[in-house]
């Protein structure tokens, strides 16, 4: 039970996070038909990629992440190649989240010293990342109860001021309007977890793989569930007005205090994946390229933070091309990796007609990859 536990506070930590306050407005725009089709898409093809993936992890000797699986089953040219273009996603995402810690932090302070709350947010973020694994499991599913917590309160709040009709917005329900492929490539982001699958296969190595793969159908369905909770209270309430920020829109309706307790969930979701997310880079440096824990931790912390002094601070543009292309090409790799294991009788995969399945899937994340490419520039 307590590696069960561990095990969501892991994935579940990285999972549930900055994504949820994109949603109801792609899905506004969209309409609740495409935005019902895409989490469909997007629960499938997140299930396929993490099952997969984990299936990578556990059958592969010793400790790796992901550049260093791919390194041992494609190639040395390949590792170098991914070990750069996940460097720079995980590097854009961490600075992402602690952009939106800083503007979440702001609200209790009247809106001031975003920059300043985001530099301490890093300060407090590298704490925690020096930390041991299992400690930062346990701090991430201690934090992930009251994140859950949150948005129940948020739709007991909501729940007197929902109309229905505010869920018929939106184009018609099979128009293929501007918006109709919104939530797509916001769904893939929000229910992506791969970068905690080699944590979370430490705590399973000696488990059945059986057990490893519950957590994770545990953990994707427990996020999406939640997600559509916060979805169907900002849209019940907003509608059409539904803002890109999600809370600006019920301002008038719920009043301050929930752009308060909205702020607090919105920090703790992004303060656990950034978690995570830094953790699983620092044992990147640590385990695929062997080096020491003080550097690999410095490689982590100081970055971002950087990075963010120089001027970059756009958190929309950062997180929708690093997280299109992070679940793009990793996506695409963890299916090539499987393919080459399943081929010399390493891997065995349960899917029936699994082949024919991850071509579809490869195809699927790789037009969102060119669809959030195309988007940002038009």
């Amino acid at each position: 039970m307590l590696k069960f536990v561990k095990g969501l506070g892991i994935i579940i930590g990285l999972m549930f996070g900055a994504g949820i306050f994109a949603l109801p407005f792609v899905i506004s725009k969209a309409g609740i038909f495409w935005g019902t089709i895409h989490l469909a898409i997007a629960l499938a093809i997140t299930l396929l990629l993490l099952f997969l993936y984990a299936e990578v992890s556990y059958y592969t000797e010793g400790s790796h992440r992901f550049a260093g699986y791919v390194e041992l089953i494609l190639g040395k040219k390949t590792k170098f190649f991914t070990f750069l273009i996940t460097v720079a996603s995980y590097y854009g995402i961490l600075l992402a989240y602690g952009v939106l810690a800083g503007l979440f932090l702001s609200n209790f302070f009247g809106g001031l010293y975003p920059a300043l709350l985001t530099f301490l947010f890093f300060v407090f973020g590298a704490f925690f990342i020096f930390l041991k694994l299992e400690k930062i499991a346990l701090v991430n599913f201690y934090l992930t109860i009251p994140l859950f917590g949150f948005v129940v309160y948020f739709v007991v709040v909501s729940l007197p001021f929902v109309k229905l009709s505010n869920f018929a917005g939106g184009p018609g329900l099979f128009s293929f309007s501007n918006g109709w492929f919104l939530p797509y490539g916001v769904w893939l982001f929000a229910l992506s977890a791969m970068a905690a699958i080699p944590e979370a296969k430490d705590i399973f190595k000696n488990s059945p793989i059986k057990d490893f793969k519950k957590v994770i159908t545990w953990s994707v369905l427990l996020s999406a569930f939640f997600y559509c909770l916060f979805i169907f209270a900002i849209l019940g309430v907003s509608g059409e007005g539904t803002s890109e920020d999600s809370f600006s829109g019920v301002l008038d309706v719920l009043g301050g205090g929930i752009i308060l307790a909205g702020s607090a969930m919105g920090f703790w979701a992004v303060f656990t994946s950034f978690l995570s997310l830094g953790t699983d880079l620092r044992d990147m440096f640590r385990f695929d390229f062997g080096l020491s824990k003080i550097f690999s931790w410095f490689l982590v912390a100081v970055p971002p933070a950087v990075i963010f002094y120089l001027g970059l601070q756009d958190f929309t543009r950062i997180l929708g091309l690093v997280g299109s292309l992070g679940v793009g090409i990793m996506g695409t790799l963890v299916i090539l990796m499987a393919r080459k294991m399943r081929k010399n009788h390493q891997l065995f995969h349960s899917l029936k007609f699994g082949g024919f399945v991850e071509i579809v899937a490869m195809a699927a994340i790789l037009i969102a990859v060119v669809y959030e490419i195309w988007n940002l520039f038009v």
